[in-house]
């Protein structure tokens, strides 16, 4: 007979328990398998819902467009604006006169001056093609002095040696070959070294020949400042279409001398350029300023050490001397400085250069009070101002397509999860804490972004990388690993934000009234 025994008495709960035990919730949804989760969920999309994932890809490919245009617009390059040395300083104002012009040259701080705005015009002619041989390029640039470079940036040739050896910095060409409406690529030149040894020209002095070039990207053109000054009295504006000149303006018959000087209209030139061609048969050479010597076919009209009606700085031109010329040249021949004097006068403004750029300006504003402008700002400025002219309209469509993008990623975030309304009720009825369900569906956005979303930004990446190769499209949209970075944190961002604003509004609901979905609109 078996005895029952009655051991309870012998069982004491708190013997056996933890008494430090705190009874803690533990997260259903960690980060990776809210991750997991998502993927999968994807997987099982109905074929409507997987047509709405396009959506997300086509809004992606929209969202790096208008991220990349705006970014373009707004991208400002040196390379794009700057015209000349960043050193420059221009006096600007309608006249300058000769007085004014030396006082500012003579200052202490002051390399160089120019007069005007520094810019010279060559004549490239390019035969090595028949269809092209009877037309020039004009050869456009900043003028600089041969002395502000050395060997050491010379990138292409060799230094000048001597007056007639000229440096160019690669800009020149480059900006040439890239012009809107450029032939110049089209004439067998590809880069600045096709133009190395060629020779260009400038009406009344001898052939120039590209020697070197450099690459510090200001767009100048280095030359001998002992022969500065003739090169901007003899540089002539053509009429040009697209920076072509046809030889065929000029023909046999033209009533130009061989210097290029025209009967009716005799120019003043430097006599040093012109001592070979000529012969003093009576006088002296003209070496003191406002001096001239004139051809000896003119002794009748014009006497010896008298003044004529030619003018130079308002200052008539005292004859000195008659000349036999081997050309047949009819010129009025003076000294360098009085072409100087009469570039100046017929100049806007002029260029320093100057030793301490900040000083010289502070002392030219302040003590002077004259309108110097820095150069290198002034070219910004207006490169700037004319941009957000004609790329207002852009900016606005990209501005257009962002929101447009944004706009239709919420609205089908918020069908996704409209859809799910009940899913979250039962949730929230069973005891899972809002966290976990917000960490639930940020899984699912991350997956659907991953899916739909990135591939759209790899391919307008590469759409968009290949446009950028092309002239003029690669200053509208600006594509780099910055962009694509900051498209793709963007996209995340407010994918997962818009996905989580629905739901942030449905979760301060009871679980009763979300399965009923009440008052959730």
């Amino acid at each position: 007979m078996l005895k029952l025994v009655n051991v309870s008495k012998f069982y004491y709960i708190d013997s056996v328990s933890e008494h430090k035990f705190k009874p803690r919730y533990s997260s259903i949804y960690g980060i990776f398998k809210s991750l997991r989760t998502g993927f999968k969920r994807i997987s099982s999309y109905t074929p409507i819902r997987k047509v709405l994932l396009v959506g997300f890809f086509i809004s992606a490919m929209f969202l790096l467009y208008g991220i990349s245009n705006i970014a373009g617009m707004n991208n400002v390059k040196e390379s794009d604006f700057i015209t000349t040395d960043p050193n420059y300083l221009y006096i600007d104002t309608a006249k300058i006169s000769v007085d004014d012009f030396e006082k500012y040259e003579k200052m202490d701080d002051v390399e160089y001056a120019v007069p005007g705005d520094g810019k010279i015009t060559f004549q490239l002619k390019i035969d090595d093609y028949y269809q092209v041989s009877k037309f020039q390029f004009d050869f456009t640039g900043s003028v600089g002095d041969i002395n502000k470079i050395s060997s050491e940036d010379i990138v292409l040739g060799r230094m000048p040696e001597n007056e007639y050896e000229i440096v160019v910095d690669k800009k020149v060409v480059n900006d040439m070959l890239n012009g809107m409406f450029s032939t110049f690529s089209y004439m067998g030149i590809k880069d600045a070294g096709e133009l190395l040894n060629r020779t260009l020209q400038i009406e009344n002095m001898k052939d120039f020949k590209i020697v070197g070039f450099v690459d510090k990207n200001y767009g100048s053109i280095y030359v001998n400042k002992n022969i500065l000054i003739n090169i901007l009295h003899n540089q002539t504006t053509n009429n040009t279409m697209g920076g072509i000149t046809s030889a065929f303006a000029k023909t046999e018959t033209d009533d130009m001398n061989t210097q290029g000087v025209a009967t009716s209209d005799v120019q003043i030139a430097d006599y040093n350029l012109y001592k070979d061609d000529l012969t003093i048969t009576k006088g002296r050479e003209p070496t003191n300023d406002y001096e001239v010597i004139v051809n000896k076919t003119n002794s009748d009209s014009m006497k010896l050490n008298k003044e004529i009606d030619a003018k130079v700085n308002d200052k008539k031109l005292k004859v000195v001397g008659y000349y036999d010329s081997k050309t047949n040249s009819n010129a009025y021949y003076v000294n360098n400085n009085t072409i100087k004097y009469d570039v100046i006068t017929k100049s806007n403004g002029m260029m320093i250069y100057p030793k301490n750029k900040a000083e010289v300006y502070d002392k030219l504003k302040n003590e002077y009070k004259i309108n110097v402008v820095d150069q290198y700002e002034k070219d910004k400025d207006n490169y700037i101002s004319n941009r957000k002219e004609t790329t207002k309209n852009s900016m606005i469509f990209a501005i257009i397509i962002l929101a447009i993008s944004l706009i239709e990623i919420y609205l089908m975030i918020r069908s996704s999860f409209l859809s799910r309304i009940k899913e979250v009720g039962i949730l929230r009825a069973i005891g899972i804490k809002k966290s976990d369900i917000y960490r639930m569906f940020t899984g699912e956005v991350f997956a659907i972004t991953t899916i739909a979303s990135m591939p759209g930004v790899a391919l307008m990446t590469y759409i968009l990388y290949e446009l950028s190769k092309v002239k003029y499209i690669n200053k509208v949209y600006l594509i780099n690993s910055k962009i694509v970075g900051i498209c793709i944190i963007s996209i995340y961002a407010f994918n997962i934000i818009v996905g989580l604003l629905p739901l942030y509004k449905v979760l301060r609901k009871t679980p009763a009234s979300i399965i009923a979905r009440q008052d959730l609109e």
